[in-house]
């Protein structure tokens, strides 16, 4: 009775403990395709107790109904000197513009325009009580200065696999002699060539990120105060990583307790049935899905290459949907009667329909894990950044087809999207794959929330760090070791020289002295 007595008091205290926590979450990347992940965990945290208080993210009036869920008013930020661009831009991006593009141009601007806001202000002088800083890494690590106004331990979110300083600052290893770089296709493990380029990208980026974070520790301080501890300091002491990668769809890779791969988080397994304009449209025919996310338009492409689709699927014997604004499209070119484009389609439910045959798509890893998950092949047509890599990956694993954008036309098209047709080892390593990727001992949202707890259980799990993070640069390579190495050998070395110069020299002597003689 005694045992069952203090079974229960712990129970309580622990439900207690962590059923009633106060989380902020900061979210300042207005983007769909980041929030799509990061909603379904602030559900499930107000669904199992918590009290969630959210900055930024894309809130609909369903989420603002939901108690617990309070959203701070965020407005979206615009930055006027940053160009409109087309698909073919996107596909121009060097990897040193890239991380230009998204810190000096958009990371940067955004912690300056928001630290002048009242609502931010507002923010960082509350007295309110948090026990938890969620925030999301991209390219705004000046928001992590709330971390130390609250005193709170940093559970941080990736919306696609690691950043390249994503993960590097939890210690977790990214040895670029077989990592790949987020915005590369390359992999190094398979040839001199993709190793070198790949290496090269990796200081690229960690050169260019740390740059740039020296702004961003500026803006701080001047917003949290002058004694806020250096912001790469705050920064590594992050609790957990969760990401949204998983080690089936990406690669097998080393990584530390705190860094947590909870991908395919975002994917709902209750499916509605497809709407009736959808429905009757495909009937029982077989069909294609096509569609490049919320971020490109598919309008913007080059017109021949929108004729080229067009021209191919008008002589296909299967429907397509096509994710796009049908009134753009028709302005550059004919749709075809067995084409239906509209602005939005119900995703999930057409990519876990039966009669899909494959889906073009830009590669993205949120409509990348959906289609896993659902068991379908790609054609892929990746245009910026984790693209590439995401891309790459599914061509090795013998689930997905290519085209280049810059050299794509309607032969090319024909010939892949006919493969994709008639080859059926696509969608049975698809079907495979799918198989693997929902393999796990807990679901990505029972791990997820799971660590979340811990985290907030365990004030902060210290001891899930890694002790590389006390590490300076040079320490972490070994570089002050090899120094000592090299400086004994070169040491030696000399001491070697010196020995044998003398006893020449002392022979030398001896044989002149005997001549002499």
């Amino acid at each position: 009775m005694k045992h069952i007595k203090y079974v229960l008091t712990f129970l309580i205290t622990y439900v207690t403990l962590i059923q009633c926590a106060n989380i902020l979450a900061i979210l300042p990347m207005v983007q769909k395709s980041h929030y799509v992940m990061f909603k379904k965990l602030l559900e499930e945290l107000v669904r199992r107790g918590h009290v969630v208080d959210v900055l930024g993210g894309i809130p609909s009036a369903a989420e603002k109904n939901i108690t617990g869920l309070n959203f701070i008013d965020f407005p979206q930020l615009i930055h006027p000197d940053v160009p409109p661009f087309r698909i073919k831009d996107l596909r121009k991006f060097t990897v040193d513009y890239a991380v230009k593009f998204m810190f000096h141009h958009h990371g940067i601007p955004t912690c300056k325009d928001s630290f002048e806001l009242d609502v931010m202000k507002k923010l960082r002088d509350s007295k309110k009580k948090y026990d938890l800083l969620l925030i999301e890494i991209f390219i705004c690590d000046c928001y992590y200065g709330f971390a130390h106004t609250f005193k709170v331990p940093v559970v941080s979110l990736i919306s696609s696999s690691d950043l390249p300083w994503g993960g590097h600052r939890i210690g977790n290893p990214d040895n670029p002699s077989y990592i790949p770089v987020y915005f590369q296709g390359f992999r190094p493990d398979k040839s001199l060539y993709d190793r070198f380029w790949n290496s090269v990208s990796y200081a690229q980026t960690k050169i260019g990120h740390w740059w740039y974070m020296k702004e961003q520790d500026r803006l701080s301080r001047n917003f949290f105060g002058q004694d806020m501890p250096n912001l790469n300091d705050i920064v590594s002491n992050t609790s957990i990583i969760l990401l949204n990668s998983h080690f089936t769809l990406n690669m097998a890779r080393p990584a530390v307790p705190n860094f947590i791969e909870v991908g395919g988080l975002h994917i709902t397994t209750t499916l509605k049935p497809l709407d009736k304009k959808i429905a009757a449209f495909i009937g029982k025919n077989k069909f294609i899905y096509f569609s490049l996310g919320s971020l490109a338009n598919s309008e913007t492409f080059e017109p021949e290459i929108l004729k080229s689709f067009m021209d191919t699927f008008a002589e296909l014997d299967h429907k397509v949907l096509w994710k796009a604004n049908g009134t753009e499209i028709e302005k550059i070119v004919n749709i075809p009667s067995n084409v239906l484009v509209q602005s939005w389609m119900p995703q999930m439910e057409i990519l876990c329909h039966p009669n899909i045959l494959f889906f073009i798509t830009h590669s993205g890893l949120l409509g990348t894990e959906e289609a896993i998950h659902c068991g379908v092949p790609m054609l892929c047509l990746p245009l910026f950044a984790d693209q590439y890599q995401n891309c790459r990956n599914m061509l090795d694993r013998g689930v997905a087809k290519t085209l280049e954008i810059e050299t794509i036309t309607k032969e090319k098209f024909s010939n892949v999207v006919g493969e994709l047709i008639i080859n059926p080892s696509y969608a049975q390593n698809a079907k495979k794959l799918s198989r693997l990727f929902k393999d796990r001992p807990m679901s990505p949202m029972e791990t997820a929330m799971y660590w979340i707890n811990y985290v907030i259980e365990h004030n902060g799990a210290p001891h899930l760090k890694s002790p590389s993070n006390n590490l300076n640069w040079y320490q972490y390579h070994l570089l002050d070791v090899i120094g000592i190495f090299t400086l004994i050998l070169l040491s030696t070395l000399l001491f070697l020289y010196l020995c044998m110069k003398l006893l020449i020299n002392k022979i030398k002597c001896t044989l002149g002295k005997k001549k002499k003689e």
